[in-house]
């Protein structure tokens, strides 16, 4: 039996044998046959509503043959007597969903499982069903005019379980309030949660919040397992605990949200940094959305924009956190190890670069190329020669002869390819000793541009400004096999380095009074860590010294602050010896990393956990010079993976949320391996001057198989031809000068 007192005047029963009708004002009791009432007769009645137009009842219809199906009738009220007007029956999404296979075989015996409810809009224009058996709520709009439920309607489920729909009502007319309890098919409690709906979407998208949540919780003694709720016309939302305890949600006014931590009646509580609230509402406050912030104010009905160039993610308490500022700069000393040039051999390096010749070339280029520049001097001394002999042929001056012979003779003198014999021989002598001097030059500049750390200007000498006298290699090294023996003060150096770890939460409004603990997690327990705690332009930075290199923390914050970013920072001190038996100098550089992470439109959340490994990175720099020390440095390197949906929620996920602090884990591993890079010198000094002079020595060989190629091939060569032209020539003439004599003697 169903009883319903909406107005206070009247009071309903509603069975499968008869309905009654109870008007308390004249005391007059009317009733009616269920059998004639109900167009079918098999109908269970279970939930029902009221207003003022229509009566929503909600049931089974079937029996154990033919299995049960909910089932909706509309009724109205005229004379005291109950009409139906219409009917709706329950229909699976499809064929193959799981609800399709249920059957309800003992609905027609009261259980907890088959309890349904409903709830008509205050307009009287849509009523809400919930069917929990079927895990779902369903919309149904009611024609006024034809007085029938409009169909299709609209549906939500929440997966395969039992429990949605419990007990719905209205918060008003655009908003319904939702029992949502998830039990397993064989009805065992797992949750209870009251959702909050927008009836203009109807749909997941639609949630306005979720009850509990970090901001209302549960009070101490109530719940957790909520068995029935009611929403009245103001707005509030009185809830029943299967223990037979109530808690009753009042609405709250904008700025504030409604406080349900203590007692048995909400109360109004400002709305926490980085949220607001515009309207009454029975919800917790919402996250400011990207781009807008509470300026470090609490109990704001509305987010004012950020600063131009401000970090101020979704939730942002703060509006003024540059983007540049420096908690938000990530630092990595670790870069990629230079790649050795294509070429590591120094002959074939000074080849390239003395007869460097590519089309397009840049200025530089040209005015950097040896072979340039002998074109040149070879032009210009082939110019003079020929200028010399043209004003001869031209200009009878005595002079000018002498000046002549003075010149040729010059070039036969400075001569080494022909030994003294040519004037063309002195040019190229000329031309091979710009190439030389080029050389040397190049070669002087090159060697000393080693090592790279101490390379601070461009090569200017070369067409590519970018040689080094370096080559590198490097490789991943077991941390299983012992390292070489100059190695080792390398290793202890870093061992023995003392690490200090930074936390900094971004743009927050949690303080070092808000109980921030640090804790080293170990298997004999968690074990308290010394730290220092700073607060400074809404953020909060907490360091502290590590007990060890391998460690995991774990940062613990009490209270429901919203955290728009989160930075890990590594920091410690170098050092630096030298041992003069290993012959080598050893540098640890100080360490200073640090990582920043947010993400565009999400917040930090509650329980973020990031993995840090971290690996040596040692590198070797052999000397120029042999007698010289082998330069050692190393430094710690630092990975920081993390789930970004794990440490990273937006607003949808922060409906969900019911935890009461913060906790941020960071695990700190150190890899089985090592980073070895090595760099040496292309060529040290003895090679290079050994380079050097065979270089100049094949340039004059070169030129001196030219000039042979010249005297043996080239001049016999072209004699021939000139020699064969001219016995042709007067071949042809021959017969023409004798036909002349013949004529002569007539």
């Amino acid at each position: 039996m169903l009883l319903f007192r909406p107005t206070g005047h009247f009071a309903y029963a509603f069975t499968q044998q008869f309905l009654l009708l109870y008007n308390l004002d004249t005391d007059n009791v009317s009733m009616q046959l269920g059998n004639v009432t109900w167009p079918d007769t098999s109908f269970l009645p279970h939930a029902v509503d009221i207003s003022d137009e229509f009566i929503v009842v909600l049931g089974f219809v079937g029996d154990q043959s033919t299995n049960y199906t909910p089932c909706a009738f509309l009724l109205n009220i005229s004379n005291s007597t109950l009409k139906v007007l219409d009917r709706w029956l329950y229909t699976p999404p499809t064929n193959s969903s799981w609800q399709a296979s249920l059957t309800n075989w003992d609905a027609g015996t009261y259980s907890a499982r088959y309890d349904m409810s409903v709830s008509i809009n205050p307009t009287g224009g849509q009523v809400l069903l919930g069917i929990q058996i079927t895990n779902t709520i369903v919309l149904l709009n009611i024609g006024r005019s034809t007085n029938k439920f409009i169909v299709p309607p609209q549906s939500i489920s929440n997966g395969q379980a039992i429990g949605m729909g419990k007990a719905v009502g209205w918060f008003d007319a655009h908003t319904s309030v939702v029992l949502v309890n998830t039990y397993s098919l064989s009805y065992i409690w797992s949750g209870s949660q009251v959702f909050v709906y927008d009836m203009a979407l109807f749909n997941s998208s639609g949630i306005i919040s979720v009850f509990p949540n970090a901001q209302q919780p549960l009070a101490t003694g109530f719940g957790p397992i909520l068995i029935t709720l009611v929403v009245t016309e103001t707005g509030t939302v009185a809830m029943l605990d299967s223990q037979g305890k109530f808690f009753i949600i009042f609405s709250s006014a904008a700025g504030s949200y409604a406080d349900t931590s203590l007692g048995t009646f909400s109360s109004p509580l400002d709305c926490i940094g980085g949220t607001f609230n515009s309207q009454l509402s029975i919800g917790p406050c919402i996250l400011c959305p990207q781009g807008n912030s509470t300026n470090g104010l609490t109990g704001q009905p509305i987010c004012m924009p950020c600063a131009i160039d401000a970090f101020c993610p979704t939730g942002a308490a703060f509006g003024n956190i540059s983007t540049s500022s420096s908690i938000l700069t990530s630092t990595n000393q670790a870069f990629a190890y230079p790649v050795s040039p294509q070429s590591v051999r120094f002959d074939n390096i000074l080849m390239q670069n003395m007869f460097y010749i590519r089309s397009p070339m840049s200025g530089h280029c040209v005015l950097v190329s040896a072979f340039f520049w002998a074109l040149i001097v070879t032009v210009l001394g082939i110019v003079i020669v020929f200028s010399l002999a043209i004003l001869k042929c031209c200009v009878n001056n005595t002079q000018l002869k002498v000046t002549r012979k003075r010149v040729t003779r010059f070039f036969k003198q400075t001569d080494i390819i022909g030994e003294g014999e040519l004037w063309v021989g002195g040019i190229a002598t000329f031309a091979i000793l710009v190439v030389a001097i080029f050389a040397y030059a190049f070669s002087s500049a090159y060697f000393q541009r080693y090592p790279i750390e101490q390379v601070n200007s461009p090569a200017n000498f070369a067409c590519d400004t970018t040689l080094t006298n370096a080559q590198f290699s490097s490789g991943l090294m077991s941390l299983t096999i012992a390292p070489n023996d100059d190695e080792v003060p390398m290793f202890n150096l870093l061992n023995a380095q003392k690490f200090t770890v930074h936390l900094d939460l971004i743009n927050t409004l949690f303080t070092c009074s808000d109980n921030v603990i640090l804790m080293q997690n170990r298997r004999a327990g968690q074990f308290l860590i010394a730290s220092t705690c700073v607060e400074n332009n809404g953020s909060l930075s907490i360091s502290a010294v590590l007990p060890s290199h391998t460690v995991n923390l774990q940062l613990s914050l009490t209270g429901i602050e919203i955290i728009g970013g989160f930075r890990f920072g590594l920091t410690g001190p170098g050092a630096q010896q030298e041992d003069d038996r290993l012959d080598g100098i050893y540098k640890l550089v100080d360490l200073d990393f640090s990582q920043a992470f947010s993400v565009s439109g999400r917040i930090l959340s509650h329980q973020p956990s990031f993995a840090v490994q971290l690996s040596k990175l040692m590198n070797r720099t052999y000397p120029l010079d042999e007698n010289d020390a082998t330069e050692f440095s190393a430094i710690w390197t630092a990975y920081t993976s993390y789930d970004i949906d794990q440490n990273f929620i937006d607003e949808n996920d922060y409906k969900y949320v019911t935890s009461l602090g913060t906790t941020v884990t960071v695990s700190i591993s150190e890899a089985s391996y090592y980073i070895s890079n090595t760099q040496r010198p292309i060529t040290d000094q003895a090679e290079l001057i050994f380079t050097d002079l065979l270089f100049t020595i094949v340039c004059v060989e070169i030129f001196g198989l030219l000039f042979l190629i010249v005297r043996l091939i080239i001049i016999p060569l072209a004699k021939r031809l000139c020699h064969c032209c001219r016995r042709r020539t007067v071949a042809k003439e021959l017969p023409e000068n004798g036909a002349e004599k013949i004529y002569d003697r007539f």
